[in-house]
């Protein structure tokens, strides 16, 4: 692909497109939760796992998070098409100090958090730590899993992973073909990323590795019909014999309406199946997201500098989940009350996944 810079570590710092408008005036806003959902949030707690019996989030009896993700960069590899990374870059570009991590962890140790999730904007393997932090993590008794793009996870790479037994690796390859691939990546790296993965897998059976491994792919218009059976057929293959998410592909959410242009690819019965979920208490905001320079993140969804509930740098990481900032949204999704949050604009949680549902569907007869 022309046009792309790349720092030392490999990560694109160009933009081919201009800063899109964080609230998209083709964008519909929900600002509360309609008649049927209010009914649900009142007679089906059991099937919103989240809440307690008098309909808060269970969460708020934890002082202190469960599972911690955190970027170690917000720079990648790739500049995928659904990726709102004109947000992400907008209040500027790293890689997070060490002495920073070291931080996080010590503090996750002593606080009994159980996972750290190497996952939030960008690409973890080319922090040129990440090995020390993978380390670091398991030294301190802390499950821990990575999510990767693959193109920088060669045998080497792959190699240590798997050394590591993680909880969990995720790689994503956007496509079936290598067409398919550049226009959903917007990067030539197909053959490099596919011979990593089916390298890591194959080394990962040699070895009876018991990680969790998810290949995937996100379903923004580039993947045909019949690519998509393939795709989970071919990767079906390539995992068995190992624990695996059975989850192929996703659906592109409109980061917090900062993506409202990716939509407008759907079919028109997916279009539909959007139209008809009901929006119910979020799980995603339930945890701690850490980016490389300290700030704290209630939702990995959300990539505008409004999502920012505090930074570590300058507060305790306890008082910025237990703060204000975490609780109003906490409160807002419990009552339905979304009108000063980005998440009115969110088309990613609901009672009734129906595009969740038409996935598994496809993937269950695609095998």
């Amino acid at each position: 692909m022309p046009n792309i810079k790349y720092d030392k570590q490999g990560g694109i710092t160009t933009l081919e497109s201009k800063l899109l408008k964080k609230n998209s005036e083709s964008e519909k806003s929900k600002k509360s939760y309609n008649f049927l959902e209010k009914w649900m949030l009142r007679a089906s707690k059991k099937l919103n796992y989240l809440l307690d019996s008098q309909g808060k989030y269970k969460c708020r009896k934890d002082k202190t998070p469960k599972v911690i993700r955190i970027g170690p960069t917000n720079l990648c590899t790739a500049q995928c098409k659904y990726c709102p990374r004109e947000h992400i870059h907008a209040g500027g570009c790293g890689y997070m100090d060490f002495a920073l991590f070291e931080q996080i962890v010590d503090w996750a140790e002593q606080n009994k958090v159980n996972d750290i999730s190497f996952a939030l904007f960008g690409e973890p393997l080319i922090h040129e730590h990440i090995f020390d932090m993978i380390e670091l993590s398991l030294k301190k008794g802390l499950r821990t899993g990575i999510s990767s793009n693959a193109i920088k996870m060669g045998e080497d790479y792959a190699d240590k992973l798997l050394s590591y037994n993680l909880a969990n690796i995720e790689m994503s390859l956007d496509g079936y073909t290598e067409d398919e691939y550049l226009e959903g990546k917007k990067v030539g790296q197909y053959k490099q990323a596919k011979k990593n993965i089916e390298y890591l897998l194959e080394k990962a059976k040699e070895q009876k590795s018991k990680t969790k491994f998810n290949v995937h792919f996100v379903d923004a218009g580039n993947v045909s019909a019949k690519n998509k059976r393939k795709f989970v057929k071919y990767w079906s293959e390539k995992l068995k014999g190992l624990n695996y998410v059975t989850s192929f592909y996703y659906e592109p959410h409109n980061w917090a309406g900062t993506r409202a242009d990716i939509g407008k690819n759907a079919s028109f019965i997916d279009k539909l199946l959007g139209k008809l979920e009901l929006k119910k208490p979020c799980v995603y905001i339930k945890g701690l997201n850490i980016d490389w320079n300290g700030n704290a993140i209630i939702c990995t969804n959300d990539p505008t500098d409004t999502a920012v509930i505090g930074n570590i740098k300058d507060s305790k990481i306890e008082d910025i989940y237990n703060g204000e900032r975490r609780m109003k949204y906490l409160s807002a999704h419990e009552k339905g009350d979304f009108r000063d949050l980005n998440c009115s604009k969110c088309n990613v949680n609901s009672y009734w996944p129906l595009l969740f549902i038409k996935k598994r569907i496809v993937n269950y007869f695609s095998k």
